[in-house]
């Protein structure tokens, strides 16, 4: 006679059991993934200290580049978390993964090796700044050599482009750590001139007032830049390129980007 099985369970009963909650369980495994692949996805935005592209005030990142990947984002029902680094350490964590983008880059051979670049964001003017009260229009240049003369301040780790770069090899040239401090160094008249970039610098008199309608820029640039948002090629962000070129048409078209531009540089 067979044994009766303990507590009126038998080993068919068990099994049955058994199946019934591993079928339970696949079906709330992937009922949890749909809901989560529903939820927008996060995209780590690497910044790097370049006002008014990006600034930190009162503990939050801002400035033109975060109001563009903002909106950006939101029309791709993606969130952003963005972080600023040294331009070093950003340019690391995007060449490791770490960082999915960053919206506001140079396109270099070097940094293709590592990045895709976007359709340009923005075309900014390199220019060369002086203070006004000291309107000596010999500052103004047909050729990058004509400058050399004159003493040139620079902001420490940038590069003006390669034809000015090697020119400032041969002139007077003072290294500062930031662009605010060499817009002071030409009020002070320690230095005779300083390039820099047209939105840079207008974007640094309008949020020091000390600064405003203190100087004259040349007429003729010295470089064009064009901005792109570059995107890791470990991220998977990658896929969507085509996407947020779209995109930036768009936002072209609606004059999305030059509104931008002018709320953080008109005073």
């Amino acid at each position: 006679m067979k044994n009766s099985p303990k507590n009126g369970v038998d080993m068919f009963s068990l099994k049955k059991i058994f199946l019934y909650l591993s079928a339970s369980l696949v079906f709330i495994s992937a009922f949890s993934a749909a809901v989560f692949a529903r939820e927008p996805n996060v995209v780590k935005l690497a910044a790097f200290d370049y006002p008014p592209f990006y600034y930190e005030e009162e503990n939050r990142v801002q400035g033109i580049a975060v109001d563009l990947v903002d909106e950006l984002f939101s029309r791709m029902d993606m969130k952003v978390e963005i972080k600023i680094y040294p331009l070093k350490r950003a340019l690391e964590n995007l060449k490791a993964g770490k960082n999915d983008a960053s919206m506001i880059l140079i396109q270099t051979p070097e940094r293709e090796r590592y990045l895709v670049y976007t359709s340009p964001v923005v075309t900014v003017r390199g220019l060369i700044w002086w203070a006004a009260d000291r309107k000596r229009s010999g500052m103004e240049f047909e050729r990058l050599e004509d400058l050399t003369p004159f003493s040139l301040g620079v902001t420490r780790g940038y590069s003006y482009g390669t034809e000015l770069d090697n020119v400032l090899k041969n002139m007077t040239v003072e290294v500062v750590n930031s662009d605010l401090l060499n817009f002071k160094k030409l009020l002070w008249h320690r230095i005779d001139a300083f390039p820099c970039s047209e939105v840079v610098a207008k974007g640094l008199f309008k949020s020091n007032k000390e600064l405003q309608g203190k100087f004259i820029h040349s007429e003729k640039s010295f470089i064009e830049w064009e901005l792109h948002m570059a995107i890791s090629k470990k991220s998977g962000l990658t896929d969507t390129i085509n996407e947020i070129n779209t995109i930036i048409d768009d936002f072209k078209k609606e004059d999305f980007i030059n509104n931008t531009v002018r709320k953080y540089t008109e005073e």
